[in-house]
């Protein structure tokens, strides 16, 4: 029961609907891609680790949002309207599992509960985001020497710089991600939250 508790900030990719998956999966990895080609093909490349580069710049960004994330999720969760407390509509109305006495349940969501899931989603990857490109800052510097070790040619050198090259897609695709879904999120705060539930 502590895992479900732990990791729970994380529901918002597991709630039931089709236009949320294109959402959370396939856009980001989009303009992941379109970038990372973009950047193969650039005939002089920037530098994207070290100070004032592309990921510090990043985790500076996404640095600054769990406050913005927390506040919503508390302006989302006492926000006086009763609307936002009816199952959202439509036939593929977003559902999620919730475990209640032992026993998994599906349930459907009202528009409260989708954006407090939303923003504590929000929250949490900020976080998680921020500790990837962290590592991948602090770590780069041991891989390239590692890699000036084994020689860029031999298969471990190789290796090290896919393993770096998949950090910084990673990291790209998570920023990414939280942003997409932050979007998303700033719509429901201005305009949805404040209409009928229909």
């Amino acid at each position: 029961m502590i895992f479900y508790q732990l990791f729970r900030p994380f529901a918002f990719m597991f709630i039931k609907n089709r236009q949320l998956r294109a959402l959370r999966l396939f856009v980001p990895a989009v303009i992941t891609s379109l970038l990372l080609t973009l950047y193969y093909f650039l005939p002089v490349r920037p530098e994207i680790i070290g100070d004032k580069k592309y990921l510090d710049y990043l985790l500076q960004i996404v640095g600054i949002l769990p406050g913005f994330y927390i506040a919503a999720l508390a302006a989302a969760a006492t926000f006086s309207n009763p609307s936002l407390d009816e199952p959202m509509p439509g036939l593929d109305a977003p559902t999620i599992d919730i475990v209640r006495g032992g026993k998994i349940f599906e349930v459907r969501m009202t528009m409260r509960i989708f954006m407090c899931h939303l923003f504590s989603y929000l929250s949490a990857m900020s976080f998680v985001t921020s500790l990837v490109l962290l590592a991948t800052i602090e770590l780069y510097p041991s891989l390239k020497h590692l890699q000036d070790a084994f020689g860029s040619d031999s298969a471990a050198g190789n290796a090290l710089q896919v393993i770096s090259y998949a950090s910084v897609g990673l990291a790209t695709y998570l920023f990414w991600m939280i942003i997409v879904i932050t979007m998303h999120g700033l719509y429901f705060l201005v305009e949805r939250m404040h209409q009928e539930n229909r």
